[in-house]
């Protein structure tokens, strides 16, 4: 694919992500529900991961009337945006291998737990598996991308009625990467800026007073 065509695509995949946004936004605004003081007890799924080819579900749930812990596990496929951007081609020997991802971090809520805008800090780990075969399947090399990525954020809970909502977070920090290739004698490590956006469509399993059940 040439440099024009590639950034032609791009630019189309960045508009058709950044509508799916806008379209959640004004729905959104437009089925806004105000929610009171209550206990946060719901669970999530990830949109946004799957790009990267994350599927995770996520469980959030109060710690006070305005903290509240989030925790995460999936599994991982292969990195999708990535292998796009460096015009990466699965060889024929190569082949992936599921892998697990974990999530956990702690959001402050300022105005009520559940509402509107938060404050989180997360840890996210992520590892990528595949395999590379050789001599018709009798040499098997294991690689693998291992991603540990500490990550402050900024958040907004936005609901359509009582129960369904949508939380939406863009985060950075840093990523901790370890990566091995066949070839490689010893795993390459690298630290990296990380910047993201998150979106994940969300239930909650319980609603009542805090404190109460």
């Amino acid at each position: 694919m040439c440099p024009k065509e590639k950034n032609k695509v791009w630019r189309n995949i960045k508009n058709w992500q950044f509508l799916i946004c806008l379209t959640f936004i004004t729905l959104s605004i437009h089925c806004q529900v105000k929610m009171p003081s209550k206990n946060m007890d719901n669970v999530k799924f990830g949109i946004s991961p799957i790009f990267v080819g994350e599927f995770a579900a996520f469980y959030e749930r109060s710690l006070s009337k305005k903290i509240s812990f989030e925790a995460g596990v999936g599994m991982l496929t292969d990195n999708y945006i990535k292998n796009f951007l460096n015009e990466v081609q699965q060889v024929q020997a190569r082949k992936v291998v599921i892998g697990p991802t974990g999530d956990f971090n702690l959001r402050y809520y300022p105005r009520r737990i559940g509402a509107d805008i938060y404050f989180l800090w997360e840890v996210k780990y992520r590892l990528y598996r595949k395999k590379f075969i050789l001599d018709g399947g009798n040499t098997v090399f294991k690689e693998y991308d291992q991603n540990f990525i500490p990550r402050f954020g900024i958040g907004y809970h936005s609901y359509f009625d009582e129960r369904f909502f949508m939380d939406f977070s863009f985060n950075a920090g840093f990523n901790f990467n370890k990566n091995l290739q066949y070839g490689i004698v010893e795993p390459v490590k690298l630290v990296k800026l990380h910047i993201g956006f998150n979106m994940k469509v969300g239930y909650i399993l319980h609603k009542g007073r805090y404190g109460k059940k």
